[in-house]
């Protein structure tokens, strides 16, 4: 079975410390290995005001995962989230041909313009 590109956003609840966070992270990290995955970056926002309030919270900590993943293993991560409270928000993104083409840059941190995406399509 051959590995799609996914893109992961985490919201973590805000009342815990940065070394708490730091936990939660690694243990995403280790789930996203276990099930077959290779993480290709990690990228910490830290804590921030959401938009609008979330299951009763205001803020919370933004973590983005770029990782390289078979299909069956977000299913499992879906029923992880569900009960882990820590996280209380997520959502998994596939990746396109055109951002998959643009990984090297991103992960190296080299901002990619919107045009040099759609010239790639």
């Amino acid at each position: 079975m051959s590995d799609n590109f996914y893109e992961k956003v985490v919201l973590i609840l805000p009342a815990l410390s940065e070394e708490e966070v730091q936990e939660v992270v690694k243990k995403i990290s280790s789930l996203i290995v276990e099930n077959g995955g290779e993480i290709l970056k990690i990228d910490n926002w830290g804590k921030r005001k959401l938009a609008y309030t979330l299951n009763k919270q205001k803020m919370g900590y933004y973590v983005v995962f770029l990782f390289k993943a078979p299909s069956t293993a977000i299913k499992k991560f879906e029923e992880f989230y569900k009960v882990y409270d820590p996280v209380f928000k997520f959502m998994v993104i596939k990746l396109s041909k055109q951002q998959v083409n643009a990984l090297p840059a991103q992960i190296k941190g080299i901002p990619v313009e919107p045009s040099e995406l759609a010239s790639q399509v």
